[in-house]
């Protein structure tokens, strides 16, 4: 069982394109959809009035998207819009290292959010090696280092 050895205290690691974005857990023994195993990162935007008027307006374009679908179809109405959480949440990643050399790789991930969550979960290959004792997370924003890091104790 993981513990956090040090972190932010309000665990805010990254802001992408005005919202906060929270590290709110990890599963050391992930497994995706894919078949990939390895360790699960999840973050989460922060509520606030930024987000609720991202929702409003994914609602208007979503129900848009719906009746240009239902009136002229599929390929008249085109691809439904993205969730404004996915655009914001998919800009964050996360480089491990832990403290016996292991190389992690994102291997998959998902990130949605309208409505009430804006959640991601990425998954980095390979599980942590009975080994480690423990594992260092440096967040990134758009490929470059947001100067936060997070440090889990493994044992």
């Amino acid at each position: 069982m993981a513990s956090i050895a040090s972190a932010p205290s309000d665990l805010i690691v990254a802001t992408s394109d005005g919202i906060r974005i929270r590290f709110v857990g990890m599963e050391l023994d992930a497994t995706s959809w894919d078949g990939n195993a390895g360790l699960e990162v999840r973050l989460q935007g922060v509520r606030g009035a930024e987000t609720s008027r991202r929702d409003a307006e994914f609602r208007v374009a979503l129900d848009a998207w719906a009746r240009r679908l239902t009136e002229r179809g599929k390929d008249a109405a085109g691809e439904a819009p993205t969730m404004p959480g996915v655009r914001v949440l998919d800009r964050v990643k996360v480089s491990i290292t832990d403290d016996v050399g292991t190389e992690y790789q994102l291997v998959a991930g998902q990130a949605a959010g309208d409505g009430t969550d804006w959640d991601a979960a990425w998954i980095y290959a390979p599980r942590p090696p009975a080994t480690a004792a423990h594992l260092y997370l440096r967040f990134t924003l758009d490929g470059h280092p947001t100067g936060i890091e997070c440090a889990l104790s493994l044992r």
